[in-house]
């Protein structure tokens, strides 16, 4: 899913537990309008919002389709700026097949972690 907000690249799935894909940000991307004028950096919701996009193309890939129930112990550390390129992770969790503990990270720093919920079908 490539979009004007970010763009997925490379992607990697081990077996159905673990999914990781890199992202980049364009300068240009509409997240970064207004968030801050003169000090751009990425919006926590954009960060959650990249995660979703991985996990639906994940079960795009596999015939299914997903939507976000919830988001837990969410964890902001380190600031994204444009023209970064993240690295996004989310492992199954084994005791919940329908939750994903992820992590984003910005020059192998991790800027955000915590745990989505999903739940079959499209919002």
């Amino acid at each position: 899913m490539n979009n004007p907000w970010h763009q997925l690249n490379k992607r990697d799935e081990s077996g159905t537990t673990e999914i990781s894909a890199e992202a980049t940000l364009a300068p240009e991307s509409p997240w970064f309008d207004g968030h801050f004028p003169g000090a751009p950096i990425l919006p926590g919701i954009a960060q959650l919002a990249i995660v979703r996009d991985m996990l639906r193309r994940h079960m795009a890939g596999t015939g299914g389709q997903i939507m976000v129930v919830a988001i837990k112990r969410v964890r902001f550390r380190q600031m994204i700026k444009p023209s970064d390129t993240i690295m996004l992770t989310a492992t199954r969790e084994p005791d919940d097949p329908s939750a994903y503990k992820f992590r984003v990270t910005v020059q192998n720093q991790v800027a955000c972690s915590g745990t989505m919920v999903t739940a079959p079908g499209e919002r």
